[in-house]
């Protein structure tokens, strides 16, 4: 956890779990677009948030679990798992309300030779007993699903009207990783997806990735420019940005 972003206390759901409930699941979470298997976010905004939302076309569910069951997060287990159907997680429909324009750089199909199998799986982990609190909170809630990171966010955030308490914009593969377009830039989708209509928008931005840190030096969004904080893990570094403009009035 860090300090400089707000902290937050964890919800009943995770406590107490039950049934799934994507508004529960959306709510003050940190969502990652082209997440990989990247863990990062968990392991150093656990406190911040409780709920993790992460999306990636690339892997596919035997991958997943296999990874969870090999690696998965040091010092925690899962004690609630459950398969996750569409109509679960976007219960009116998987609506599109921002389409690609000539900005992106290549066609959503461009990359479809490493598109998996769309799926989504739920995941409560609980920390061992080994681990105190100075490791990390005692449980925090995964929901990973197999699908485009921009169609994501507008089917469960758009679609319901929330935001993400942050946003995580990391190395998101636009060169050899095989995104079709670029999460940093304002002009194409994820960025058009975010600032929708009035929807509500995240309070923080995390931008970063490998390379040096003068790459990272500068918002990738206008409207995130008040710094908070810079940090790195090995040979990977981030800043965080706050929400610094309140936007009035946009569109798609």
């Amino acid at each position: 956890m860090f300090e400089e972003v707000t902290k937050a206390e964890m919800p009943e759901w995770i406590k107490n779990p039950a049934e799934f409930d994507i508004h529960d699941v959306l709510k003050d979470s940190l969502y990652y677009p082209a997440c990989g298997h990247d863990g990062h976010p968990v392991e150093y905004f656990m406190g911040n948030v409780y709920s993790f939302v992460y999306v990636d076309y690339s892997i596919s569910r035997k991958n997943l679990l296999e990874e969870i069951a090999n690696k998965g997060f040091r010092g925690y287990r899962v004690i609630r798992q459950l398969p996750i159907s569409e109509s679960q997680l976007a219960p009116n429909g998987w609506r599109i309300r921002v389409t690609p324009n000539r900005a992106e750089y290549h066609r959503p199909d461009h990359y479809s030779d490493v598109f998996e199998k769309p799926f989504a799986e739920w995941f409560i982990f609980e920390r061992t007993e080994e681990y105190g609190e100075d490791h990390n909170p005692s449980r925090f809630s995964l929901l990973f699903i197999c699908a485009d990171g921009a169609a994501a966010y507008q089917a469960l955030y758009l679609e319901n009207r929330m935001a993400p308490k942050i946003l995580a914009i990391i190395q998101p593969g636009e060169a050899f990783g095989c995104n079709w377009t670029d999460f940093t830039r304002r002009w194409q989708i994820m960025a058009r997806s975010v600032f929708y209509g009035t929807n509500p928008l995240p309070e923080y931005v995390i931008n970063g990735g490998i390379g040096r840190s003068e790459f990272y030096r500068a918002p990738i969004w206008p409207e995130y420019s008040e710094f908070v904080k810079k940090f790195n893990i090995g040979a990977k570094y981030f800043r965080i940005w706050k929400r610094s403009v309140r936007v009035e009035k946009r569109s798609e």
